[in-house]
């Protein structure tokens, strides 16, 4: 019972807490088109490939930003075309999310992505972790490790990140693993963000190549 019940406050927080996306000065510009927006939605992960007992689940938007001291990239010189995500979760205790943006072409991709893509986000996904993460959960949260991981052959470049830590809930202590999966091809990002109670998501790899495969 226990266990459950960390697991149901887990997938009410994870989501929304760990987005990606800065909605500050410094963030890319957005003039959104409507076939990128079509290329976006079509390219999200689908509930059809994952195993059973996932639903989808409409996470909440986050005001987070994930700029912290030694990580503020300034990406306003960039323009999303496109946007569009996907969000689901399991009753064991996982969740996942794939976000798609789509740039008006491969270069401003390639130069968003290299901005971006770099260790000092790790400090950022410990602080949404220990605040934004814990509080959702009506709990408290503590790093154990959040660093940059070697990252799969994916898409045309790739970057991976995976936080450990523990969360308690109303006298319930679970370990934690979240992970931020991003990668580019063509004039498309995109990022599976994850987190399970216990361990992390297994098949990200291959979940992602399956989005890698229908960017352009």
């Amino acid at each position: 019972m226990a266990a459950r019940l960390l697991a149901a406050l887990l997938l009410g927080a994870v989501l929304a807490s760990a987005a990606i996306a800065a909605t500050d000065p410094r963030s890319e510009q957005r003039r959104l088109r409507p076939a990128d927006v079509a290329l976006a939605k079509r390219t999200n992960l689908r509930l059809s490939e994952l195993a059973g007992g996932w639903v989808r689940y409409a996470a909440p938007k986050s005001g987070s930003t994930t700029r912290c001291p030694g990580y503020s990239p300034d990406l306003s010189r960039f323009t999303i075309t496109g946007e569009a995500q996907a969000s689901f979760r399991h009753p064991n205790g996982f969740a996942i999310s794939s976000a798609v943006q789509v740039y008006p072409s491969r270069a401003q991709a390639v130069a968003d992505f290299k901005a971006g893509a770099k260790p000092g986000l790790t400090r950022c996904l410990a602080r949404l972790f220990e605040t934004d993460f814990a509080r959702g959960a009506g709990g408290r949260g503590t790093t154990l490790s959040s660093r940059m991981v070697a990252s799969p052959r994916l898409g045309e470049r790739a970057a991976w990140y995976r936080l450990v830590g523990r969360l308690t809930v109303r006298g319930v202590t679970a370990r934690v693993y979240m992970d931020v999966l991003a990668f580019q091809t063509g004039r498309s990002q995109a990022a599976l963000v994850s987190a399970g109670l216990g361990g992390p998501i297994r098949d990200q790899v291959t979940l992602g190549r399956t989005l890698a495969a229908r960017m352009r």
